[in-house]
């Protein structure tokens, strides 16, 4: 009996040991990230990518074989045969080679957009989130405060300190403070619940992640420093120059779409009894004299012109948005780190401690000066939210969220993401 308890125990204790760690794991950020990956958006470009790397498009040689037969003479025993060759015009061979290779490029840059696209709605989940948790801390903190000042009001009642409507106006403070604590909760439950829509393996898994997980402002600004003095195209850019190629790809296409001619072998049976070869070669050759595409070929070449400027355009625009993201952020910064030491300042200035060190003075006044510090500390976090965001809108602008190797932009140490 005392063998079988023995036993149970242990494959009770052994049950637990073995429960999957991924129940009571935490996804991290970068596995968030990592995930844009698998976006169905990108499948649609994978399919595609992969049947053009079996080449369908690869034109044979020969263009076209007919099979011919006449009558001579209305003669049922004169009867001839043909067999006509059609070779494919090799620069058109060559063009519409290099007009499909083209092509993938432009799909693989395509693809590499659809999953900047994807990484930064990821990004964006993920500052919501930490925004979010971050707010909920501050204002059961502010919560906190309150109750201190409610509880030392309530022993004031019968003193020169007490005002009535001043602790009506508390009480009512305090329901809305839940009232903002509910909704803070409702906008993490609903954000975490974003995170396991674009990441399912999430929905079993712990998702709360606080800003002492990632990048602190100090280092951004180096990020974002150290990216806007790199001189290099970005890939919006390569884009517009890979539709410049595309673009005259297809007009050398269409000016070479003409037949070459043709070879053509004969076979006159009748012949033979007339002591003669029955065998005859005749050859054509297509002299272009008037290139029947020219329609066609000035539509691309106006879509080559088109595309030219547009290549101008971006660059242009893509320069002066990437100054204005970095004088933002810069001035956002400014602002953050001017109202840190502003606050740091009234925490150890002559005020805080003369507060701290009154005898006489109302208990209450230390907890309304902190309440009010309070208040400066959620504009500071409403400005570093906004830091955040600037941040990934600079980097989706200079296309380096999908840059490889692929980085975790949030992470301190900018880890890759492999």
């Amino acid at each position: 009996m005392k063998f079988s308890i023995r036993i149970s125990l242990i494959c009770f204790c052994w049950g637990i040991l073995c429960q999957p760690v991924i129940t009571s794991a935490q996804v991290t950020i970068r596995e968030f990230l990592k995930s844009a990956v698998d976006d169905p958006e990108l499948r649609s470009y994978d399919a595609r990518l992969e049947y053009l790397k079996k080449k369908p498009y690869q034109l044979s040689p020969l263009q076209k074989l007919e099979f011919r037969t006449k009558n001579n003479q209305l003669d049922p025993d004169r009867q001839d045969f043909a067999l006509r060759l059609n070779p494919a015009n090799p620069w058109e061979i060559k063009s519409n080679r290099n007009y499909f290779e083209g092509y993938q490029s432009l799909l693989t840059l395509e693809r590499d957009f659809a999953w900047k696209e994807a990484l930064l709605q990821r990004y964006l989940l993920i500052i919501e989130l930490l925004y979010d948790t971050e707010m909920k801390i501050l204002i059961e903190e502010d919560q906190k405060l309150t109750e201190s000042l409610i509880a030392i009001m309530d022993k004031q009642q019968y003193s020169d300190f007490f005002d009535g409507e001043d602790f009506i106006k508390l009480k009512l403070r305090q329901m809305d403070q839940m009232a903002e604590w509910e909704e803070t909760s409702f906008e993490i439950s609903n954000q975490v619940s974003k995170i396991v829509a674009h990441y399912p393996n999430a929905s079993q898994r712990t998702v709360a992640w606080t800003y002492n997980q990632v990048i602190s402002i100090k280092q951004l600004e180096k990020v974002v420093d150290s990216l806007a003095r790199l001189d290099e195209a970005s890939a919006t850019e390569q884009y517009h120059q890979q539709m410049i190629t595309q673009a005259n790809q297809e007009y050398k296409l269409e000016k070479s779409n003409i037949n070459l001619g043709f070879l053509q072998t004969e076979y006159e049976p009748y012949r033979t009894e007339q002591d003669r070869t029955p065998w005859s070669i005749s050859l054509g050759v297509t002299i272009p004299v008037v290139n029947p595409n020219k329609g066609d070929m000035t539509k691309k070449k106006l879509e080559v012109i088109e595309a030219e400027h547009e290549l101008e355009e971006t660059k242009a625009e893509l320069t002066a948005e990437k100054k204005i993201l970095h004088d933002e952020i810069k001035s956002l910064i400014n602002r953050h780190q001017a109202l840190a030491a502003k606050v740091e300042e009234l925490k150890a200035g002559g005020f805080s401690k003369t507060l701290a060190t009154m005898k006489d003075s109302n208990p209450a006044a230390m907890v309304q000066f902190n309440s009010n510090i309070m208040k400066l500390s959620v504009i500071m976090l409403k400005l570093k939210e906004n830091i955040m965001l600037k941040y990934i809108e600079f980097l989706e602008s200079t296309d380096r969220l999908q840059h490889r190797p692929l980085v975790n932009y949030l992470s301190a140490s900018l880890e890759e993401i492999q």
